[in-house]
């Protein structure tokens, strides 16, 4: 029985041995799983009376050799397309468009194919939960394999969304010092010297008509920018009363065309005005009818060029504007306080074309593009499995894994939600071998070798001894 019980042990250690070989060999493979082997004594059956305490054992056998799911410490790279996972979870890939297969892994070393898929070193194709058209969400029905295009991100027309945002949203204080106005009486005022005109062939406006002036860029549905001026004109005669704190903005186009406006707000019976309250905030419903605007649509199909209209919504025409997305401002911000004129606010909607410029994760791995002209638009978002008990996992090589019975389903889910770790860009996981452990390990399993193989000889010379008697 000795050989029997020295010949499980030298098995049982080269097979420890061989997982502890196979950690080491393996600490530099990034998400790798350290395993560990499990040792079982063995007893033979008895049958009738025999007392389990007067058993001796057969030696022993290795009951499995079980992988360690512990977190490895996570290392940051140069490349922004590596992804570690922090925490539970793991990435699943399918190996080819047609092949959907899952497949799990913790190895976040990804790159772009030709295609613009997102992939591992062995191709194999990253699933993510896609954006909804237009990239305001996320589709969590399913997940596909990410696809960036390198195609220009289409321009958008600066306009309005039609829910109350978008086109040109300015705040700005009108300095209420400044007694420039047109119609003025008062002595202690200065008429503005002509009224509004604009000709750009004689060069007006000029300062002496207008009180205030600032320009955004615009884009039209080319995508080429514009620049919009606006101009600022006090109104009215401060012995009047209220007139005093009414403006008339004027809006001119690339200096090349003046664009008549009107107002949006409901009820309200002179379009080109705005008309401040008494402390200086803006209003719509100072006076019966209401005189005063704080949003205005352009019309851009009756502009003036100098000498006559211009339609810049017809194709017969100019046709920079898409007649379908109104050009509004929103003057709803604007002041009239008793300090200098102050541009506070000044947004827009609208953008050029631009190119895919680089790809950026964050925690809950939302993937956004980024493209060259400042503009950012969500592509999806990693998913992460979860098993009821990973180490049912079938390993596949490659630092690769399969669902079994004994793992359980898949449990899917985006990161951070329920037990599911984060995501951490321009990092991988490195493997949780801890080589000073390995090392002493191996050094065990060794003395455990010399010492069964010693049992051998020992029954050996002893059986010898037994053959030598007379």
């Amino acid at each position: 029985m000795a050989f029997q019980q020295g010949l499980s042990g030298l098995n049982m250690s080269a097979k420890a041995l061989d997982a502890v070989g196979n950690n080491i060999a393996n600490s530099g493979t990034v998400g790798f799983k350290s395993a560990i082997t499990q040792f079982g004594d063995v007893y033979a059956a008895t049958i009738g009376g025999a007392s389990s305490a007067n058993l001796i054992g057969q030696g022993g056998s290795i009951m499995s050799v079980a992988q360690t799911f512990t977190q490895g410490n996570v290392t940051s790279t140069n490349n922004p397309l590596d992804i570690a996972i922090n925490g539970n979870g793991f990435l699943r890939f399918q190996p080819t468009l047609d092949d959907l297969t899952p497949q799990y892994s913790r190895n976040g070393q990804l790159h772009l194919n030709s295609e613009g898929y997102l992939v591992n070193a062995l191709d194999q194709f990253l699933n993510v939960y896609p954006a909804t058209v237009g990239g305001d969400d996320i589709d969590t029905t399913a997940a596909v394999p990410l696809q960036l295009s390198n195609a220009q991100l289409e321009p958008k027309q600066t306009g309005w969304t039609g829910t109350g945002v978008g086109g040109v949203s300015i705040g700005a204080n009108l300095d209420v010092r400044d007694k420039r106005a047109v119609g003025a009486t008062d002595p202690d005022w200065d008429p503005v010297v002509a009224p509004f005109v604009f000709d750009p062939v004689a060069g007006d406006p000029t300062p002496s008509m207008y009180n205030f002036s600032t320009s955004a860029t615009i884009y039209d549905q080319t995508g080429q920018p514009h620049v919009m001026t606006m101009y600022f004109v006090r109104q009215g005669d401060p012995l009047t009363g209220a007139q005093q704190r009414q403006w008339e903005p004027h809006f001119i186009l690339d200096n090349k065309y003046e664009i008549p406006a009107s107002d949006l707000t409901a009820g309200v019976t002179n379009p080109d005005l705005m008309m401040f309250t008494a402390s200086g905030q803006i209003s719509n419903d100072l006076v019966t009818p209401a005189v005063s605007a704080t949003r205005f649509t352009l019309d851009l199909a009756n502009a003036f060029d100098g000498t006559g209209a211009v339609d810049l919504t017809s194709d017969a025409g100019v046709a920079m504007f898409d007649p379908a997305t109104p050009l509004e401002f929103d003057f709803s911000t604007m002041t009239q306080y008793g300090s200098a004129y102050d541009v506070n606010r000044l947004t827009q909607d609208g953008y050029g074309p631009g190119r895919l410029s680089g790809i950026a994760i964050d925690g809950e791995g939302q993937i956004t593009a980024r493209y060259s002209n400042g503009k950012t638009k969500l592509q999806g978002q990693i998913m992460l499995s979860t098993f009821q008990n990973p180490n049912g996992l079938v390993p596949l090589g490659n630092n690769l894994w399969a669902s079994s019975a004994a793992s359980g389903e898949a449990l899917d889910g985006t990161p951070q939600a329920g037990s599911r770790g984060s995501i951490q860009a321009g990092a991988v996981e490195d493997a949780n071998v801890d080589l000073t452990q390995e090392l002493v390990n191996m050094i065990t399993l060794q003395r455990a070798y010399q010492a069964n193989a010693q049992t051998i000889k020992t029954q050996d010379q002893i059986l010898q001894t037994l053959v030598n008697l007379r």
